[in-house]
């Protein structure tokens, strides 16, 4: 049980963060950390103002210095994991998160999720992720995390259901439409796959890599006319789309205007030197169809 000088203590000093005396409220928790070194509680809430202060460095040293005190506490825990998980130490987020996963929290599981995600670990994050929408299927970017899980593993017909779900939880989120596109040109339903893709551009009409995606779906689908005004698009918002100058001067080399057709396999190269291998490849494509 507190003592009432450090009750007293604290509420001063979220009372003075509260009202933005940022300086004030620190330097009455590091009086409370000298006084009273083994109380946890002032680590985790002057740590927590570190983090908003962008000063994570400070923080995880209060953070480890309080897991050292109470390496079971909560709190704790997920801080670390969560600054972990930031700066990409995936296996100390991993170590950390792990010890509450029998809380059933949402977050922890998303944030172990997103951990074995970028470790490359596909199937632990399908899991994680699957979980999460178990404990609350209105979590917020799990179906999406989700949906680019199962793309990953090359389980489309899944990733189109789960997706699917999403999108009637948020009928408006780009990235759903999106990956559910990608989803459909995988399994070659393509009429499928552009009506998503043109969906998400409805959306987000800004983002140019929608455009090019949609433009490569109508090059396969054999429609060159809305293919090239979708890459013009797409170079429009963005003039680093290596694929959308390739496509474009495919364009107009199967159109027999090889000037017009030099000009954008260049600029692809100026881009990307390395480029020239997907234009040979896609020429051959071009000449032997």
């Amino acid at each position: 049980m507190l003592s009432a000088t450090i009750r007293k203590s604290l509420e001063k000093a979220r009372k003075y963060f509260d009202s933005g005396k940022v300086l004030h409220s620190m330097q009455i928790y590091h009086r409370l950390i000298s006084e009273y070194p083994s109380f946890v509680e002032a680590y985790i809430e002057l740590a927590f103002i570190y983090i908003k202060l962008g000063k994570e460095n400070s923080a995880e040293k209060l953070l480890r210095k309080a897991y050292e005190l109470e390496p079971n506490n909560e709190e704790v825990l997920f801080m670390l994991g969560n600054i972990c998980l930031r700066s990409k130490r995936f296996d100390e987020a991993i170590k950390f998160y792990i010890p509450l996963l029998s809380l059933d929290y949402p977050v922890v599981h998303y944030n172990l999720g997103l951990a074995y995600y970028h470790k490359g670990n596909y199937l632990e994050a399908e899991a994680e992720f699957k979980k999460v929408l178990k404990l609350d299927p209105d979590f917020p970017k799990a179906f999406e995390s989700l949906g680019e899980i199962l793309i990953k593993l090359g389980n489309y017909k899944e990733a189109i259901d789960y997706l699917q779900r999403g999108i009637k939880r948020e009928p408006y989120n780009y990235t759903l439409y999106h990956l559910l596109a990608i989803s459909y040109w995988n399994l070659g339903e393509l009429n499928e796959a552009k009506r998503a893709i043109e969906t998400a551009i409805d959306l987000e009409p800004n983002k140019a890599v929608l455009w090019e995606i949609c433009g490569e779906i109508s090059l396969e689908l054999g429609e060159i006319e809305e293919a090239e005004r979708y890459f013009n698009r797409a170079i429009q918002l963005d003039g680093s789309l290596v694929d959308s100058f390739i496509n474009l001067g495919l364009i107009y080399k199967y159109r027999g205007d090889n000037n017009e057709a030099d000009k954008f396999f260049n600029e692809a190269l100026r881009i990307d030197p390395n480029a020239k291998f997907k234009i040979d490849e896609k020429l051959k494509l071009l000449k032997n169809g």
